[in-house]
C-alpha cells in the first residue's frame, strides 16, 4: 500500500509540473510544434520503458491497431494542444485546477450519454462544487477578459476530449496491456503533431533558447512519459478508482510548485478555490466508490 501511495504522489507532481514545464516550453515555439516535440521525447523514453517493465510489446496492436491511433489524438494531441494554447492567456496554477474538469467531464457524460453511472444527489452537489470552485479560484474580474476567457474554454474543451477518452479506453482496452498501450498511443502521437506542425507552423525556422528546450525535455520525461507510464502502472497494481485520486492532489501540488519556483504566493481566492474544487471531487468519487462497493 505504502508503494502504491508514493507512486500516485509521485504521478500527481509530474502532472502539476508539467503545467510549469508547458508554460515555459510555449515561449517562442508555437503550440503543435511544441506538443510534437514533447511526445517525441516522451516515446524516446517510454520504448525502453515498456522494455524494461517487460510488458506485452505488441499486444496492442496485434488485437486492435486503430485502438492506439484514436487515443494519440483524444487523449495526446487534443488534450496537450489545449493546454499548450491556453497557458498563453491562462497561468499554470488555474490550469492545474482547469485540470479537474476531467472527472466532472467523466461523470457527467457517464451519466447522461453511456448511462454507465447514476447521477445521484451527491455527485450534483460535487459538480455544482467543483464548477464553484473553479470561478473562485480564476476569479471574476478575470472571466470579463476575453483572453481568459478564451484560454479557459480552450482548456474546458480539451478536458472534455480527454473524458470521452476515458470512456472509450474503458470500453475498448479491457483486454489490453495498459502499459504497452499508453507507449503506442504516444509513438502514433508524434507523426500526426509532426505533420501538423510542418503544415501550420514551419518549426524549420524556429532558434529555441536553452532554456525551452530545457522545458520540452523535462515535460517530456515528466508530465508526460513518467505521468502517462506511472498512471497506467499505477491502474493495474491499484485499480483505476485509487489512480483516479491524482486529480485531489494536481491542483494543491501545482500551487505549491508554482510558489516555490516563480515565488508566486498563492491568494486567499486561490486557496478557497482549490478548497472548494476538492471538496466538490471527494463527494463525486466518493459517490463512485460507493456505487462500486454496491451501496
Amino acid at each position: 500500500m505504502l508503494a502504491n501511495l508514493l507512486l500516485l504522489a509521485a504521478v500527481s507532481l509530474a502532472w502539476a509540473a508539467g503545467y510549469l514545464f508547458v508554460g515555459a516550453a510555449d515561449q517562442g515555439v508555437p503550440p503543435i510544434t511544441a506538443t510534437a516535440a514533447i511526445s517525441l521525447v516522451a516515446a524516446g523514453v517510454m520504448v525502453p520503458g515498456v522494455w524494461l517493465l517487460r510488458r506485452p510489446w505488441l499486444q496492442p496492436l496485434r488485437r486492435r491497431p486503430w485502438v492506439p491511433l484514436v487515443m494519440a489524438v483524444t487523449a495526446v494531441a487534443v488534450p496537450n494542444l489545449s493546454v499548450v494554447f491556453a497557458e498563453r492567456s491562462v497561468h499554470p496554477d488555474q490550469a492545474a485546477v482547469l485540470g479537474t474538469t476531467v472527472p466532472v467531464a467523466t461523470l457527467l457524460l457517464s451519466a447522461f450519454f453511456t448511462r454507465e453511472t447514476q447521477l445521484t444527489p451527491r455527485r450534483l452537489v460535487g459538480v455544482a462544487l467543483a464548477l464553484v470552485g473553479l470561478v473562485i479560484f480564476v476569479g471574476t474580474r478575470n472571466l470579463v477578459q476575453v483572453a481568459e476567457i478564451e484560454g479557459i474554454l480552450v482548456m474546458a474543451s480539451g478536458g472534455v476530449v480527454f473524458a470521452l477518452n476515458g470512456i472509450f479506453i474503458g470500453r475498448q482496452t479491457r483486454d489490453l496491456d495498459e502499459t504497452a498501450l499508453a507507449t503506442w498511443t504516444i509513438i502514433f502521437s508524434v507523426p500526426l503533431l509532426a505533420v501538423a506542425a510542418f503544415v501550420f507552423e514551419e518549426p524549420w525556422t524556429l532558434q529555441p533558447t536553452p532554456p525551452v528546450l530545457a522545458a520540452v525535455v523535462a515535460e517530456g520525461l515528466l508530465g508526460l512519459a513518467f505521468a502517462y507510464l506511472g498512471y497506467y502502472v499505477l491502474v493495474s497494481r491499484a485499480g483505476a478508482w485509487f489512480a483516479s485520486l491524482y486529480a485531489f492532489l494536481v491542483p494543491p501540488l501545482g500551487i505549491l510548485l508554482l510558489a516555490a519556483v516563480a515565488g508566486r504566493a498563492p491568494t486567499t481566492s486561490h486557496l478557497a478555490g482549490v478548497t472548494v474544487v476538492l471538496v466538490g471531487l471527494y463527494l463525486i468519487h466518493r459517490g463512485e466508490a460507493w456505487g462500486a462497493a454496491g451501496r
